[in-house]
């Protein structure tokens, strides 16, 4: 791409305010494009972008070697063109499709999306695509990023649109055959995607979440945002049981394809059921039916909703002509660092779990209260700062209707208070608790109290190795970790 294809683009697709590139330059190439100005390059493009952009940034990236800078604004710049468009993210995703070629025509999509359960259900499909194709497919996650290119921990469900093209073309080059991505409501609202088709697409659940000024305004944007990725889907695979079915189906009728699926409750109107959940060996162990011929699975992962998350991925797996040994195989093996992982030290029990809203509660505590009955149950959870408010409510009264006693302590609380956060938790605690606002010590706290035969349960953080403070990842633990350490002998 050079520099005058650039404007060129941006003429046709984005409305521009004012250019001014240097016209002696219009047939140069374009290097690269980023929004971080310590990444720029000789020849590359930089995005002026993010709400806490500063006028300096400019300066470093055209220092840097950027030759182009484009914003929604006009910044003084020596030695680069500036471009000012009147959105720079619809601008970021334009540019970014055409300058990585386009690269998710040329590669299996398959996308899923939902309040909870993404990222194991992403995990069960990439680890049968594994099997099928003998080799590591691209994984998109909440956890991980693999590209062929690249093997990292992630922070985004959705990358950023310069960073998501980037990857899946490294996915293409590197011959990767298939792509599974987690695909949340921020990645439509503040335009990540635009017009990326995806060769299948899975709706796993919705329950209000998410809602906040910095994310969504209310519920029916955040359906909205969902549903905007079920419409550019040419295969769509729908949870029968999940709230707003009917919206999701009509979202739905331009596929070429419409799957429905869900548990024994609704097998007479679904397309493929699971059913006869039972533990045996050491595993989960559950059938599906599709087409009315059953087959039988077995999953490391406990819960109900694993086995739902799992028949999901089977019929992904299925129309994409994956054997029904590998199907089997990539379930088996299939487990996630963070989701309903339990250790144990002589009659203790720990289980670790992402759960971090209202319907991840209520499915986790359900299956503890099933696998535990009897048992007294101990949480340690807080909330995030600055988003998502309505969690404080619904996770608090959820836990409490399961609960013995709870420990409110910190959970990526970045501008706010760990103890303003607890505080408001507390009001809607409905069962003992205790604040500690150190994570750390407050699950050491747990673990030192609770009863013999009891469980505790940590919950939201997972494998995170961080917490989110004044914008910073300061190093923690993790969850994880945590539970090792005390249950080592």
């Amino acid at each position: 791409m050079t520099q005058n294809e650039l404007i060129e683009l941006l003429e046709d697709k984005v409305e521009i305010i004012k250019s001014s590139v240097y016209h002696d330059k219009r047939d140069e190439n374009i290097t690269d494009i980023t929004y971080n100005s310590k990444t720029c390059t000789q020849g590359s493009v930089f995005f002026a972008k993010g709400a806490n952009f500063k006028a300096e940034y400019v300066i470093d990236a055209v220092n840097n070697g950027a030759s182009v800078v484009v914003a929604e604004k006009e910044y003084d710049v020596q030695d680069a063109g500036i471009v000012v468009v009147k959105d720079i993210r619809q601008a970021m995703v334009v540019v970014a499709e055409a300058f990585f070629g386009k690269a998710y025509e040329k590669i299996k999509m398959i996308g899923l999306t939902g309040t909870k359960g993404k990222t194991t259900t992403a995990t069960y499909i990439h680890n049968i695509l594994n099997e099928h194709a003998k080799k590591r497919t691209a994984l998109l996650s909440t956890v991980e990023t693999y590209t062929g290119t690249r093997c990292e921990e992630s922070h985004l469900s959705t990358p950023e649109s310069i960073e998501l093209q980037r990857y899946i073309k490294e996915a293409v080059d590197n011959d990767l055959g298939y792509l599974t991505m987690e695909v949340s409501s921020q990645a439509y609202k503040i335009k990540r995607i635009k017009d990326m088709m995806f060769n299948i697409g899975l709706f796993l659940n919705i329950s209000e979440d998410h809602i906040s000024p910095a994310e969504h305004p209310n519920f029916t944007d955040y359906l909205n945002c969902k549903l905007e990725f079920i419409k550019n889907c040419k295969t769509v695979v729908i949870n029968k049981e999940t709230d707003q079915f009917k919206a999701v189906l009509d979202a739905a009728k331009g596929a070429e394809k419409i799957i429905t699926y869900g548990s024994d409750n609704v097998k007479d109107i679904v397309d493929c059921y699971f059913a006869n959940l039972r533990r045996e060996d050491g595993y989960l162990v559950f059938d599906v039916v599709y087409n009315n011929e059953k087959e039988t699975y077995r999953t490391k992962m406990f819960g109900n909703f694993n086995a739902e998350n799992a028949t999901a991925a089977i019929i992904i797996a299925r129309q994409l002509e994956v054997k029904e040994e590998d199907i089997k195989t990539g379930i088996e093996q299939t487990t996630v660092s963070g989701r309903m992982n339990v250790f144990t030290r002589d009659s203790k029990t720990i289980i670790v779990d992402y759960a971090h809203n209202k319907l991840s509660f209520e499915k986790f505590f359900e299956a503890v209260k099933k696998d535990y009955d009897g048992r007294e149950i101990i949480a340690v959870f807080g909330a995030p700062g600055g988003k998502a408010y309505g969690r404080r409510k619904d996770m608090a009264e959820v836990a409490s209707k399961y609960c013995n006693y709870i420990y409110l302590t910190a959970d990526d609380p970045q501008f706010e208070s760990v103890k303003d956060i607890c505080n408001e938790l507390a009001t809607f605690v409905s069962c003992n608790y205790e604040i500690v606002e150190d994570r750390e010590q407050a699950i050491n706290k747990a673990f030192n109290e609770m009863k013999e035969d009891a469980v505790l349960c940590l919950l939201a953080k997972g494998d995170d190795k961080y917490q989110q403070v004044r914008g910073k990842f300061e190093d923690y633990i993790s969850d994880i970790g945590m539970a090792k350490k005390l249950t080592e002998n």
